[in-house]
């Protein structure tokens, strides 16, 4: 008897303790899909022993329609060899083909994609204006421009002057001076090679490098002057060096030219404001530098894209453990301000390595959630932070977007999909089932890659529009203004954006209870054009009108 008081209070120590919360599954999950769809890849990241710093940074990845055929295809951007007995076969990027029944088909070979380089991102666009989507590839060394002539890719960087050899990590298409082609922005990172490695320590333990053991590169900026491009770098403004990581494109000031933004690894970041074809770094002043501590922090992934669906595109960055990630409200008078903490995503960003990244509204519910693609640099980061606070593998996170003001860590209440850690870095979105909502891919080091799909979030409205520009055919510049219910939302087609990846180029939105809506449309040449009452749940392509 005498042990009956001792198990009682065992008993209610134990009761007293606090619980887990119940998590209630969403009405919208996300199966990770890649295994059941075909994508039998791994990327391979040529680990050495040497800690080698290129190692953990890729890979990208990219959806995009090579064939035509109104399915998003998928490209996996891969790493090679670094030194000793080259591996057979040798590594190489990967492409499938969307066969439209929710699987993929190798086509890497049939098509002559398999570029073999050090792989680090990829940005799909027509930029020949032939009708085909091509594929420009930033790697560890040369890089390349994959023509696509009606399925068949041709690297012709080298013939068209943009095979630049140094380490370029994200790049994106825009048409900078607007005469009606597709000009190329590459964001360069640090001047690393084999033989200038540098060993580093945590303690005692053998790591990868901190970026500020190297130097860091210039960006470049090409122009595209019709059968080749030229490096108008400097003459256009394009002067810092940074350590560029991410790169994302709008006109976030509204006057009619494509702006662009460069995450920098631990440097401050970069706000190129184009006046008309020149560039002037204007980030101090618009409040986009630095964090709202006025640090500098490790940026990676970025994004823009109207949150609160004021009319003007704001900015997300992506930055390491024991940094927040950054989201920066955009006033709408050329200033930015960091919400970060004030929005509630300060605390859900503070432990996890952030790189890619990406506005979306996967519930279709009417504004734009955040997902984030995590993982840690460091491989024995369970042996150099004994705390396990941080881990080498981590979840990924999707962050609903509460009317605008603030926003909810979900991503357990999501399914199986984001119940899996990984060493999460490019991410690229698309609706590749073409079922209405907004899914995943994410590329990881040494990791399969995961094919998040989206079953839950077409129960709301939505619309998907494609369009066709009457100059550059990706149309990219354009913006759409979609009016429903006393609400508004704001979409631009750029290139760009989140960490190494491209996107579905359709513009989707998330109507909630609206059976339709009407669109205003702004294309890159400023030509404008209405719709009225286009109806909810359809893919919609819309074409220019030729100039008169």
């Amino acid at each position: 008897m005498p042990a009956l008081p001792f198990f009682l209070a065992l008993l209610l120590n134990a009761c007293s303790q606090p619980q887990d919360p119940v998590v209630t599954p969403s009405a919208v999950q996300f199966i990770d899909a890649a295994a059941q769809a075909g994508l039998e890849f791994e990327h391979y990241n040529g680990f050495s022993g040497d800690y080698y710093y290129v190692e953990t940074f890729g890979p990208g990845s990219a959806f995009f329609d090579y064939d035509n055929d109104g399915w998003q295809d998928i490209y996996l951007v891969n790493g090679s060899y670094l030194t000793g007995l080259a591996p057979d076969p040798l590594p190489s990027n990967q492409l499938y083909r969307n066969l439209g029944d929710g699987t993929f088909a190798n086509r890497t070979d049939a098509t002559g994609a398999g570029d073999q380089g050090y792989g680090m991102g990829a940005a799909a666009a027509d930029f020949d204006n032939d009708g085909d989507q091509d594929l420009y590839l930033s790697n560890f060394g040369r890089n390349g421009l994959y023509r696509n002539d009606e399925g068949h890719f041709t690297d012709v960087a080298a013939a068209v002057g943009v095979d630049d050899a140094r380490w370029s990590t994200s790049s994106a298409f825009l048409d900078y001076d607007l005469d009606g082609d597709l000009d190329l922005f590459v964001a360069n990172y640090v001047d690393f090679n084999l033989n200038s490695n540098v060993v580093c320590k945590e303690g005692k333990i053998r790591t990868y490098c901190r970026p500020q053991a190297y130097e860091a590169l210039g960006d470049i900026l090409y122009r595209n002057d019709g059968s080749r491009y030229s490096d108008v770098t400097s003459t256009a403004g394009i002067i810092l060096k940074g350590r560029g990581l991410g790169v994302a494109l709008s006109d976030y000031d509204l006057d009619g030219d494509t702006d662009i933004y460069v995450a920098n690894d631990g440097t401050m970041n970069f706000l190129y404001e184009n006046r008309r074809g020149s560039f002037s770094e204007t980030g101090l002043q618009a409040g986009t530098r630095y964090n709202e501590d006025g640090r500098a922090e490790a940026g990676m992934g970025v994004d823009f894209g109207d949150y609160n669906n004021d009319g003007h595109q704001d900015l997300f960055v992506t930055n390491f453990a024991y940094e927040t990630n950054t989201l920066y409200h955009n006033s709408g008078e050329g200033h930015f301000n960091d919400v970060a903490t004030r929005v509630g995503l300060s605390e859900a960003s503070y432990d996890p390595l952030g790189f890619g990244t990406k506005f979306l509204d996967y519930d279709n519910d009417n504004d734009l959630d955040l997902f984030i693609a995590n993982g840690h640099v460091l491989d024995l980061m369970d042996q150099v932070d004994t705390t396990l606070t941080l881990t080498y593998y981590q979840s990924n996170q999707l962050l609903r977007n509460d009317g605008g003001t603030h926003f909810t860590d979900v991503s357990a209440e999501l399914g199986p999909g984001f119940a899996a850690k990984n060493v999460g870095r490019g991410t690229a979105v698309a609706d590749y089932d073409n079922d209405g909502d907004i899914d995943l891919l994410v590329n990881g080091v040494a990791d399969p890659p995961r094919l998040l799909r989206n079953d839950g979030g077409n129960q709301q409205h939505w619309l998907i529009v494609e369009l066709v520009g009457a100059g550059h055919r990706d149309a990219l510049g354009t913006r759409i203004v979609a009016r429903f219910d006393a609400t508004s939302q704001t979409r631009e087609r750029q290139s760009g954006g989140s960490y190494l990846s491209s996107h579905d180029p359709r513009l989707h939105f998330g109507l909630g209870s609206a059976t339709n809506v009407d669109l205003d449309i702004r294309w890159p040449d400023g030509q404008e054009q209405q719709l009225r009452a286009v109806a909810a749940n359809q893919i919609l392509r819309l074409s220019q009108r030729p100039a008169p």
